[in-house]
């Protein structure tokens, strides 16, 4: 047997590369009726090009349906103008599903110093912020990211994730979907591939991240203030341990973000996910 990466499945066949070599296999038994996504580390009878085992996995998304994402790019850039409700989401949902998000600026030559600063000041504390410019093709930092790793990039319309997959992959033909909204429980189908962009480094081909309704997330109102880390530094300052930040007295995050330590913007995004969140809880639980 060997050990392999699930890079493409197609009907019933999975494309499978371990070493050099990518084998073309069937599941074996009833394994796929357990799922087996792309992304899967998995192991393989290379001689009768039977998937015997998916091993355990350290993360799996189901819009799109990938495993095993160590990290998402989130891309952003000074036109169009961000979106952040988008870009604080989607690094919530990175931390509840154990990925490392990071913040990619791009078309850093339409970026004044007024934006970078305000990028810096709002998210230093809470992810890595690296720059690029698909238009010059200085993706250095990009590259150093994604090496070894498996990658997935996400972020509104316009903002460049085309233009920088072809340049870190210019002979893939790869369609990096965009943002999109879904109905919750609406069954859509998704196609999935991952492409090597060099020796264990490969980025995922999706149809976009859809799953950003905060209501689908596998964490309650009371827990979510753990998921922010540029909060996590002022807890001890404020009066109670299990301190929402939103309605206490005596809260350290709310005077951090009265005296502009703490982006305004950012803590009213947070405030508004906390009540969907705790509408939804208490829906469920009476």
């Amino acid at each position: 047997m060997k050990e392999g990466l699930v890079i493409k499945k197609l009907a019933n066949k999975f494309w499978v590369k371990s070493d050099d070599f990518t084998y073309v296999c069937s599941p074996k038994g009833t394994l796929k009726a357990n799922g087996i996504f792309v992304g899967d580390r998995v192991l393989i009878d290379e001689k009768l090009s039977h998937l015997i085992k998916v091993l355990d996995r350290t993360s799996l998304l189901i819009r799109p349906p990938v495993a095993n994402i160590e990290q998402i790019i989130i891309v952003i850039s000074p036109l169009p103008k961000p979106d952040f409700t988008i870009v604080d989401k989607l690094i919530l949902f990175c931390f509840a599903y154990g990925i490392k998000p990071i913040l990619c600026i791009n078309k850093l030559d339409l970026a004044d110093k007024k934006f970078l600063e305000y990028i810096q000041f709002a998210y230093k504390d809470v992810l890595n912020i690296i720059k690029v410019c698909a238009k010059t093709g200085d993706v250095r930092e990009l590259k150093a990211v994604l090496k070894n790793k498996i990658s997935a990039f996400a972020g509104q319309s316009a903002v460049g994730k085309s233009a920088l997959t072809k340049i870190i992959l210019p002979n893939a033909e790869v369609e990096i979907g965009e943002l999109s909204k879904i109905e919750r429980g609406k069954h859509t189908t998704r196609h999935t591939e991952l492409f090597e962009l060099d020796k264990n480094s490969y980025l995922a081909d999706t149809s976009g991240f859809t799953s950003l309704d905060e209501r689908l997330l596998p964490i309650s109102y009371f827990e979510l203030p753990a998921y922010y880390p540029d909060y996590l530094a002022y807890l001890e300052g404020c009066k109670y341990r299990s301190c929402t930040h939103t309605n206490e007295n005596k809260c350290a995050v709310k005077d951090a973000v009265e005296a502009k330590l703490l982006d305004k913007g950012r803590y009213d995004r947070y405030k508004t996910i906390f009540e969907v969140l705790k509408k939804e809880w208490q829906k469920n639980h009476g």
